[in-house]
């Protein structure tokens, strides 16, 4: 089990100090990530880095909005994400193979699964965040919570602000393949092994590492859904020793939310009508065949792993 040996003396910082360093590395490149799409991003659109600071802290839908939303939201998670990774494995001596059993044998009957499951995931998920947002909480949450999901919103809302299939294809990479690729390696590869060597059960470090997920997406009323969805991953990557597969569905739960964007947007091109994806998802048509389909899933990949 190569991905996930933790006996071995190259991973000197797989543990809780390593943890700690990866979490400064983190913070650290996400403050060289913001300043640096400023003045890169001041330097191709030929304005100051003040300008280039309020278009991706308030966005303001022209094209200029657009694409300084998109070209700063890449820059800075590449760097937030992809450089202390980096750097983590460096560090350890090691190599993404270590980590993400990327060696292995692709299975498509797996691929399926996963791909089957990140889309069903969608409407389960939604559904969820629906009723947390529906629970009595005090007034002073509510309001943290509702800022937070403005914040949230409003800023997405502009990344997928797509008018032709060139800028699906753009949000799809920045939005749903950048994240799978990079979050799966951080927490189901480098921190869910961490986990591993920190508690005795398994389930703790799927628990662990799913509530850090979780905790660094600042959303209120997302983190239950996105909280289930990190131990999901981490379950997946501990039965099958390696990364591909909730990769694959998470990369399909990213893109399948970008293209349903896409859509709804090319409607109200032609109608006029704007259709709120949360209806879409919250549709007892969609939501109740998606859960059969995402409970169904995960019986036959428990049902695999366990005969193979």
């Amino acid at each position: 089990m190569s991905s996930f040996n933790l006996t071995s003396p190259k991973n000197i910082f797989v543990n809780i100090w390593g943890l700690v360093i990866l979490l400064i590395f983190i913070l650290l490149f996400q403050l060289v990530g913001y300043f640096g799409s400023t003045y890169i991003l001041s330097a191709i659109f030929h304005i100051s880095t003040e300008e280039v600071k309020t278009l991706m802290q308030h966005p303001d839908g022209t094209a200029l909005g657009i694409n300084v939303g998109r070209l700063s939201n890449f820059i800075q998670f590449l760097c937030y994400m992809g450089i202390p990774a980096i750097i983590f494995v460096g560090i350890n001596r090691s190599n993404l193979n270590d980590f993400g059993g990327y060696k292995q044998k692709i299975q498509p009957k797996y691929i399926l699964w996963g791909a089957l499951i990140g889309a069903s995931a969608l409407p389960v998920v939604q559904v969820i965040t629906k009723i947390i947002k529906q629970l009595p909480w005090p007034l002073g949450i509510q309001n943290i919570a509702n800022r937070m999901e403005y914040s949230r919103t409003h800023i997405f809302e502009n990344l997928l602000d797509m008018q032709t299939v060139p800028e699906l294809l753009i949000c799809i990479f920045i939005l749903a393949f950048m994240p799978a690729l990079l979050e799966e390696f951080v927490f189901r590869g480098i921190i869910l092994k961490i986990g591993l060597a920190q508690f005795k059960k398994s389930r703790k470090a799927i628990i662990f590492q799913a509530f850090v997920f979780a905790i660094m997406h600042f959303t209120f009323y997302e983190f239950t859904g996105i909280f289930l969805m990190g131990a999901l991953f981490g379950f997946m990557a501990l039965k099958f020793n390696n990364l591909w597969y909730n990769t694959t569905a998470h990369f399909v739960f990213n893109g399948l939310t970008v293209f349903i964007h896409f859509l709804i947007l090319k409607n109200f091109q032609k109608t006029g009508i704007m259709i709120d994806i949360e209806s879409i998802l919250n549709n007892f048509f969609v939501a109740v065949p998606a859960s059969i389909i995402f409970g169904y899933s995960i019986y036959q990949l428990k049902q695999i792993t366990k005969h193979e």
